[in-house]
């Protein structure tokens, strides 16, 4: 018997799922492919080692350091970029620990003060305690001995003299110390005044005196003499209601060129303007903390006005704010002090003098050049409203809403870090949520690294605290690990018509006499405004008091009128009611006649026979003639 040949099968299509994929080597498009695998890379680093064995060396060593990077999270960052030749750098974080009494030995500073290991009990049952340590990072960490002084020359000072864009915030728990390192007391000066001093010092020589660039709307604008009178007189209206801090400020001055040796540049073909504003955000509302108030109320008690924070590509700005030209420290210091006292403030069981907003005080630096070309460098210093737990604070009512909304812009700020950490790896800046708190939408350009970032963590070592500080510690953690690009320098050119107004202007700019004129300009418009004030003040006290006079005129003219009218209408009263009763006396007597005529009617009724038979007899005596007469 022939063997049969056995038809060949097709395969049949195995069916996949989603657990058991088809394994991605199988074409079934049997598209062309080479049939043996090359190793490209291999061929490339032979054909560079044959090229150069020096090069080579540097490219191991590379490759060396790029593989250590990638065991730690943000290392690769940094070593990417310095292949790429930018160079990279993240925020600098710094811990402050506030000198207290019977401090916490949960918390313990490393011997380089640059780790802070904490520890709590684990179980507390058994004779050998165990504790659970965590290690957390920092730029530095300073106790309870180190001063004001060195924590600004370690902080603040090297950015000073960088002259870049730099955003300097505080953060930690309410009472921790974040407005006291910012601003400090009467005998130890702040983070704010010894930059303010720092920078005065520094440009001392290039001051210009008077405001003809401003940055308006985030771009450098040059501003013509009505406008530059204009800034003149809002400086000197606010200035008017600052307090007075001459002793307050020569004794800081005393005690901060007693810390710091600061330096003056040299006099070049730069001039150089100081801008300073101070907003607050408030329960996720901006409020301008110089504007001027309504002349009617000088302390400035009237609603505020909420303003509105625009941002594109990284550029900030809020819409409306006011932004005040210095000329020198102790201006900037009472502008300072003026928004402090309009700031919100409020007692909590935890802290006395607690401060429900975050605070931005922002100082502008316009540097102008012969050459036409400006830069600006801007140092913005928050002071952080402190994060609470209810359980701890005891707040209810309006307290609780301020507190809500603080641990909710905190609780934004601490993902837009979060994602800021991993943005190098994504390779995607969207991701950060900047836009979801006012608090972000401000510092969006730190946040994207447009600016450089410094933070100043505050904590109050005791036992109390422990999970709340755990919390903040992870949060400054998180801004640590991120790593930006180098920003730069923002550099504008303004009109030709400005470049040459400001050049004239600039060459005359340290006279003496030019200075007083300008002075005495601003003096008199001044005047002037107030001669204005003052006459538009006696034309509304004349216009009142004509009001008052006509007002007064014309009521004595109703209350005659009235009278006379009253007395008319008394008198046609009087005459309707006699006419009224003579009518009703006649329609009586008229009424009372017919009710007799009625009766006889009656009676006569009541005796027909009578009656008839007497009209009988006078009919039959009667004429014909007559009897229809009577009839009728």
């Amino acid at each position: 018997m022939e063997d049969k040949e056995v038809p060949e099968v097709p395969p049949q299509r195995e069916t996949r799922s989603f657990l058991m994929a088809r394994e991605p080597s199988v074409d079934r498009r049997f598209r062309p492919r080479p049939n043996k695998k090359m190793r490209l890379f291999a061929q490339i680093q032979e054909s560079e080692e044959e090229s150069s064995s020096e090069y080579s060396d540097t490219e191991s060593d590379y490759k060396y350091q790029s593989s250590e990077a990638h065991t730690d999270g943000g290392a690769s960052c940094a070593t990417s970029a310095a292949d790429n030749s930018s160079v990279e750098t993240g925020p600098q974080v710094f811990l402050r620990l506030r000198p207290v009494k019977d401090a916490s030995k949960a918390y313990v500073v490393s011997e380089d003060s640059n780790v802070l290991i904490t520890s709590c009990k684990v179980d507390s049952t058994s004779n050998n305690v165990n504790r659970m340590e965590k290690h957390f990072g920092f730029t530095t960490i300073f106790d309870s001995t180190v001063g004001q002084r060195d924590i600004y020359d370690s902080c603040v000072g090297p950015k000073i003299l960088e002259e870049e864009c730099v955003t300097i915030m505080t953060y930690g728990t309410s009472g921790s110390g974040k407005t006291y390192t910012l601003l400090g007391d009467d005998v130890r000066a702040g983070i704010i005044p010894r930059a303010l001093e720092n920078i005065f010092t520094m440009y001392k020589d290039m001051i210009f005196r008077a405001p003809k660039l401003k940055l308006i709307n985030g771009c450098i604008v040059f501003l013509q003499d009505d406008a530059s009178l204009k800034e003149m007189q809002i400086r000197k209206k606010l200035l008017d209601l600052c307090p007075d801090i001459s002793a307050h400020y020569q004794r800081l001055k005393q005690v901060i060129d007693g810390d710091h040796a600061f330096e003056s540049k040299s006099a070049t073909d730069t001039s150089v303007l100081v801008w300073v504003s101070f907003v607050e955000i408030y329960n996720e509302l901006v409020y301008d903390l110089l504007a001027i108030p309504p002349k009617q109320d000088k302390l400035g008690e009237l609603p505020r006005k909420n303003l509105k924070i625009v941002g594109n590509k990284g550029q900030v700005f809020i819409k409306g704010m006011s932004s005040v030209f210095v000329k020198s420290s102790e201006e900037a210091l009472q502008l300072l002090r003026l928004g402090q006292q309009r700031s919100t403030y409020a007692s909590t069981s935890v802290n006395a003098n607690s401060s429900r907003s975050h605070c931005v005080f922002t100082v502008d630096i316009l540097k102008y050049n012969r050459s036409g070309m400006t830069t600006q460098s801007s140092y913005k210093f928050c002071d952080l409203a402190g994060s609470e737990r209810v359980n701890n604070t005891g707040t209810t009512g309006l307290r609780l809403k301020e507190a809500k909304n603080i641990n909710t812009s905190l609780m934004v700020l601490g993902r837009c870090l979060n994602a800021a950490s991993t943005v190098q790896k994504k390779k995607n800046a969207d991701i950060i949520p900047y836009r979801d708190s006012k608090l972000t939408m401000l510092l969006q350009a730190a946040l994207l690294g447009r600016e450089k970032l410094a933070m100043i963590v505050t904590v109050t070592p005791l036992d109390k605290y422990y999970e709340e500080n755990l919390n903040v510690l992870n949060f400054a953690s998180i801004a640590k690990n991120i790593i930006f690009k180098e920003p730069v320098i923002k550099q504008h050119r303004v009109s030709y018509c400005g470049f040459m107004e400001f050049s004239k202007m600039s060459s005359f700019e340290g006279g003496d006499y030019v200075k007083e004129l300008e002075e005495e300009n601003v003096r008199l418009q001044c005047e002037v405004e107030q001669l204005k004030y003052e006459h538009v003040l006696q034309m509304q006290l004349l216009e009142e008091k004509l009001r008052r006079e006509l007002t007064s005129t014309y009521q004595e003219i109703i209350e005659n009128n009235k009278k006379q009218y009253e007395d008319e209408c008394g008198k046609k009263l009087l005459i309707a009611q006699r006419e009224s009763d003579f009518m009703i006396a006649s329609q009586k007597r008229r009424y009372e006649e017919q009710i007799e005529d009625l009766k006889d009617e009656i009676e006569e009724l009541k005796n027909p026979r009578s009656d008839t038979d007497s009209s009988d007899d006078a009919n039959d005596s009667k004429s014909p003639i007559e009897i229809i007469d009577d009839d009728e």
